[in-house]
């Protein structure tokens, strides 16, 4: 077995998505960034985190692997495979932002703004 099938990770994201609220916008439901998804999924599921063996992510960590790179990653090529067909990924672009910090405890900042695009994901419309 995976880390990803071990820890049921699929399913815990799932969980996060789902808990965000649909606000019946026409737009439909908001995505969350994948440092949003690695905070929650931090703070909901610390173990399952601590088999990851990541660190949340962001610009000060001094690494170039994160828990929110490889929830982006799983969650990108498992779309693709068309195994998710529930969960719908996009992409921020980085033009023009200088900085994205979450509220997590601890301050974190993207990492790749200006650089590369930053993918979010949420639950399909349905």
């Amino acid at each position: 077995m995976s880390i990803w099938e071990d820890h049921a990770i699929e399913q815990r994201i799932r969980e996060i998505l789902t808990a965000v609220p649909d606000e019946g916008h026409h737009f439909g439901r908001p995505f969350l960034t994948a440092y949003q998804i690695a905070i929650a999924f931090d703070q909901r599921h610390r173990q399952a985190a601590d088999a990851i063996a990541k660190p949340v992510g962001g610009r000060d960590t001094g690494l170039h692997d994160s828990l929110a790179k490889y929830l982006a990653n799983q969650l990108s090529r498992r779309i693709r495979a068309g195994t998710l067909p529930d969960i719908e990924g996009c992409f921020l672009n980085g033009r023009f932002l200088r900085s994205l910090e979450y509220d997590n405890g601890s301050q974190t900042v993207a990492s790749s703004l200006g650089q590369a695009n930053l993918s979010m994901f949420r639950l399909a419309l349905s």
